[in-house]
């Protein structure tokens, strides 16, 4: 992503979703094309806290909407760094301007957090998984390094290479088959790396498919059977699409349409947003589907306002639950839940909400809380909340 480097931790931060850096590198490229700035544009999309509370019914199907969830208890934020982690990132985690770079989950309620600390010259970044009481963390090398969820860890490219860690510290490396055009089996996790969408397979990173879109793709998802769910552009403008085990394939395409397409997946459950970019320097919203059949079949969202003053804009992440259920972190309207016939209903569960994931029946996000901000998690679709320190924290 071509931003500068005081605005890429912004980005990163607030947007660590897959596949959105294809959305800030084309918003950067027509800003420039308009003769405005990337100040004004990207860190205004990304890092303006919205104040609108509640979605507009455009399209709505008369349905009351979900009342919102209480808010949490109150937590200050003021937690410290965990005594049982190395020094080195302790050091991190101490540093005047810490940032949370990123959070997601992993298997059986694993979490992992990316900080980033910029005392010094060059900044420095540390990983740091919990998984129940064990806690583990490390110094990443490089620049601005990228994690990833995968089955067993998280995928992890740094200066040193790539390789995948488990919630326990340890290590396997991961080999890159280089370009071509593969299939897709049972099993393979789509990644995004460094140079591009690949397939992880084992301990291998192998091509997509000659199926997916030729240009550029911007987001992709592997059932557990095998199926692919792939968006991007082609030759024709954006399309998304989805190769079923048996090797069938449908295309579902936008010809001379100025969008981009992120998807999310959780089983046969799939999400795609259309996101725009607007004269103003926002990402709008443009429409969200979601599928239940592993991408064969779309249902359309209601009950979210995509259009006018108070359209829904800016997200910075997207998430699938293991029940259908689809969550979308957006400046505008904070946590947006959609059900599994596609109802959206707004949640705001602090000043600033951004960065939500789910593990099992888990949903987590990230909500502003003092000097660290905190880890907001719900075992029963958003009735209840409850506090947490982030990985790293005590």
């Amino acid at each position: 992503m071509n931003l500068p480097p005081e605005l890429q931790h912004e980005v990163a931060a607030r947007a660590p979703q897959p596949g959105f850096d294809a959305v800030t590198a084309r918003a950067d490229a027509r800003r420039r094309r308009r003769r405005t700035t990337i100040a004004s544009g990207i860190a205004g999309a990304v890092v303006v806290a919205g104040v609108a509370a509640v979605a507009g019914g455009s399209g709505g199907d008369g349905r009351t909407p979900e009342p919102a969830s209480p808010a949490p208890s109150p937590w200050d934020g003021t937690s410290t760094p965990d005594d049982r982690l190395p020094s080195d990132v302790v050091a991190v985690l101490d540093d005047d301007q810490v940032q949370l770079w990123s959070v997601t989950g992993g298997e059986g309620g694993a979490e992992a957090a990316l900080w980033r600390g910029c005392d010094d010259d060059p900044c420095q970044f540390a990983l740091v998984t919990r998984d129940g009481d064990d806690v583990f963390g490390e110094k990443l090398g490089a620049s601005y390094p990228r994690v990833s969820p995968v089955p067993g860890g998280w995928l992890v490219q740094d200066a040193r290479g790539t390789f995948r860690i488990s919630p326990a510290g340890e290590r396997s490396e991961i080999v890159d088959t280089g370009p071509g055009g593969g299939d897709v089996m049972a099993g393979d996790t789509a990644v995004q790396t460094d140079d591009g969408w690949r397939l992880l397979r084992g301990d291998k990173l192998v091509p997509l498919p000659s199926d997916a879109p030729t240009a550029f793709v911007s987001g992709a998802y592997v059932t557990p059977d095998g199926g692919l769910v792939v968006a991007g552009s082609g030759q024709q403008g954006p399309e998304v699409v989805t190769v079923g085990p048996d090797g069938e394939t449908t295309m579902s395409s936008w010809p001379d349409s100025d969008r981009t397409i992120v998807v999310a997946g959780n089983g046969e459950h799939v999400a795609r947003v259309s996101l725009g970019d607007a004269p103003d320097g926002s990402i709008p919203v443009l429409d969200v589907e979601v599928s239940h059949d592993g991408g064969r079949a779309w249902v359309a969202t209601v009950n979210l306002d995509t259009e006018g003053g108070d359209r829904v804009q800016d997200m910075s992440s997207l998430a699938v639950g293991a029940d259908g259920t689809t969550y979308l972190t957006t400046a505008t309207h904070h946590l947006v839940r959609i059900d599994d016939e596609g109802f959206a209903t707004p949640v705001q569960l602090s000043a600033f909400d951004t960065g939500v994931f789910t593990s099992g029946d888990k949903v987590c996000l990230v909500g502003e809380r003092g000097r660290y901000d905190a880890l907001l998690c719900s075992p029963d679709g958003l009735t209840e909340w409850a506090d947490q320190p982030l990985p790293g924290l005590g």
